[in-house]
């Protein structure tokens, strides 16, 4: 997976909810799932503030995670 980004990443494209709420649910939320956990060293790629690579494995399973994380957070703050 390359480090490339588009209007549907970064913290811009979820207008209303804070990026640090949102990388804090989403990082729990990937913990809490069954299997091996992503390496800290990912994040940084997955979140856009380090240049890289991952695994397709790992981006899924980070990419899952933050999807739930913004479903989460919606129904809290009553946008969901």
């Amino acid at each position: 997976m390359c480090d490339c980004e588009d209007e549907t990443e970064g913290a811009a494209a979820y207008p209303g909810i804070p990026a640090e709420a949102l990388t804090a649910c989403t990082r729990e939320i990937e913990a809490d799932l069954p299997g091996e956990r992503v390496p800290e060293e990912a994040w940084p790629v997955f979140l856009g503030e380090a240049s890289g690579s991952l695994i397709w494995d790992h981006h899924e399973r980070m990419a899952r995670s933050r999807e739930a994380a913004l479903v989460m957070l919606s129904l809290r703050s009553g946008r969901g």
